[in-house]
């Protein structure tokens, strides 16, 4: 019986070509099924929906629509408050329908995004706000209550007008910040409120002011707001001195730490009003026509994102060649302003030869 076999291992070249065959046949394989399934006339119907889908709920009109419908919706929801409306039923039931009408105008709208975006819905911040409160205002409908959180259905109209949209993320980016000085107005709350439960807790006053830890704090809460006067008398018609205290925490938090607030709130404000990029029409924010698709590839004209783009390449195109126009300047000048000294040091190192007589 042989030890050793007849067959030939294969040599590194053969293995190379063994492994790329392979990867082909594979690729090859997973280019068939992909353009399979889009030859599928099913699947081309289905893209076709959704194109049609996009198209028609990202539409200029479309969209300015839906924000007309949303301010009638918010109108309509306060009148919904009088008396005039509340105790005729006839009247209240109409307002019920026609709210239900808006819900249903809204849904259809939510539903046509889903079938565009598909699962990449999800990742748009402002559309899942949108699916939040549409989903809770059907779920929250026959609760007496809740349905009075209807109301924050009108905060939909941020998602539709860019102008606020920038603003809410600036202030979202100013959150840190922001942070930072509620956490230290929180610590100055909490101190004037244990200092004063200290010492007024006990004084007879038309109302329990300081009576404990919970309206201390609810009490500098409101002189926060510069109504403070009313309280400070009557606990200075008992002590002296009360104004001290008064005076020290309206110094404290009126005038530096919410007036650090307004300056962060400024400064975001400043920040999107410095922007080149953001038009000054209330309603220039909707969605573009020319919205893209999921693959890259966009259906109508660029948008102004790309215009943007192509703008600021082409400014730093500009910039580089007028930097490098004014650095050749400065060379020749450089050059030439050697040549001179060179020959300002060689006539004066040099002695000049006696004149003869």
């Amino acid at each position: 019986m042989p030890i050793f076999s007849d067959h030939k291992a294969p040599t590194p070249e053969e293995s190379t070509g063994e492994m790329d065959a392979t990867i082909h046949a594979s690729n090859s394989n997973s280019n068939n099924f992909n353009s399979s399934i889009t030859n599928n006339p099913i699947f081309r119907k289905l893209n076709n929906l959704r194109i049609v889908c996009g198209d028609i709920v990202n539409d200029h009109h479309v969209q300015l629509g839906i924000i007309v419908l949303i301010i009638i919706n918010a109108i309509m929801m306060g009148v919904a408050t009088f008396d005039f409306v509340s105790e005729n039923p006839k009247v209240d039931s109409a307002f019920e329908k026609t709210d239900l009408a808006f819900l249903i105008i809204f849904t259809i709208e939510l539903g046509m995004q889903l079938i565009y975006h598909g699962w990449t819905l999800f990742k748009d911040g402002w559309l899942v706000f949108d699916f939040i409160i549409v989903v809770l205002s059907w779920s929250f409908a026959s609760l007496q209550i809740i349905r009075a959180f209807r109301i924050f259905r009108a905060l939909r109209i941020i998602t539709r007008i860019e102008t606020m949209r920038n603003l809410v993320a600036a202030l979202f980016d100013i959150m840190p910040r922001l942070g930072a000085i509620t956490a230290l107005l929180l610590l100055i709350f909490y101190i004037f409120a244990v200092l004063f439960t200290q010492l007024f807790g006990e004084l007879e006053l038309s109302a329990p002011y300081f009576s404990s830890l919970d309206n201390s704090l609810l009490t500098l809460f409101v002189m926060m707001t510069m109504e403070w006067a009313d309280v400070a008398r009557e606990c200075m018609d008992q002590i002296w001195w009360a104004w001290a205290p008064f005076i020290a925490f309206i110094m404290i938090t009126g005038f530096i730490v919410f007036n650090l607030i307004i300056a962060v709130v400024c400064d975001a404000v400043a920040v999107i009003e410095n922007k080149d990029d953001l038009e000054p029409d209330l309603f220039s924010g909707m969605l573009d026509n020319g919205s893209k698709d999921e693959g890259g590839e966009g259906y109508g004209e660029a948008g102004p994102q790309d215009q943007l783009e192509g703008t600021i390449v082409g400014s730093d195109e500009a910039l580089v060649d007028d930097l490098a126009q004014r650095i050749s300047f400065v060379l020749d000048s450089q050059k030439e302003m050697l040549a001179t000294l060179e020959l300002l040091t060689r006539d004066t190192l040099v002695p000049s030869l006696p004149a003869e007589e």
